[in-house]
């Protein structure tokens, strides 16, 4: 098991504390079974405290992705059967965590829309139904916007702590973009042209193109299991 990081500063809080231990940048449960067994899955310093609140944030998040995406595609293969045990008290270790997974998916089940409650407006871009599926036949898993502005913003500390060992503090403005595939082509393909890509196997991509005046003003596009993407912009207010 890795040693612990020394004690320091939370990439997340930027509190200084004596009691650290890792945390991925990317979730460890989002890489999907496809990931090459040798690709390095990134790994920052941060508190427990903030460590625990993400892990309960990305748990969230991965069900409901997860249960609507292809299980067959190669990108996120294995994630829809991982939301699904996650919701499955058959699954359980024991009883408090049957009784968590069973809560867990009566909440899911709250929270779903169906029919024509589905506002179109608000379905995250390529997470369309893909099948001819009537309109009153529909059924929407509802996302918190809020968590996925979280932990795109938390990637994007993560990435340019390791890359640059920058810290993001006040002195960076961070900002998030939910947009489709046609609205965001001209983004990608100036990050393509002038970045450079990160990949972590079929399931995880990250572009980034930096701004050479301060080398930490950069332009993130993220791909996630090749339907979850995100855009950011993250500026030096100095600048």
């Amino acid at each position: 098991m890795a040693k612990r990081p020394p004690p320091g500063k939370c990439v997340h809080c930027l509190k200084e504390t004596d009691r650290l231990n890792w945390d991925h940048v990317f979730p460890y449960a989002w890489y999907p079974d496809s990931t090459p067994k040798d690709i390095y899955k990134w790994q920052i310093p941060s508190c427990i405290p903030c460590n625990n609140e993400y892990g309960v944030l990305e748990k969230d998040l991965m069900i409901r992705f997860g249960l609507c995406l292809e299980p067959d595609d190669e990108a996120c293969k294995g994630i829809v059967e991982k939301a699904l045990r996650s919701i499955d008290p058959d699954q359980a270790k024991n009883e408090k965590d049957r009784k968590a997974r069973l809560g867990k998916r009566r909440q899911i089940i709250r929270q779903t829309m169906e029919g024509d409650a589905i506002p179109d407006e608000a379905i995250y871009p390529n997470f369309e139904s893909r099948y001819a599926i009537p309109d009153s036949e529909r059924v929407a898993v509802t996302i918190s916007k809020k968590s996925v502005d979280r932990l795109a913003e938390k990637i994007v500390r993560g990435i340019l702590y390791l890359e640059n060992g920058v810290f993001v503090d006040e002195s960076y403005e961070i900002n998030i973009f939910t947009l489709t595939d046609s609205g965001a082509a001209s983004i990608v393909e100036t990050v393509r042209r002038f970045g450079e890509e990160h990949s972590k196997g079929p399931g995880i991509v990250v572009l980034r193109a930096i701004v050479p005046d301060d080398n930490i003003s950069s332009v993130f596009v993220i791909t996630i299991w090749g339907r979850f993407k995100t855009y950011l912009v993250v500026l030096n207010k100095d600048m």
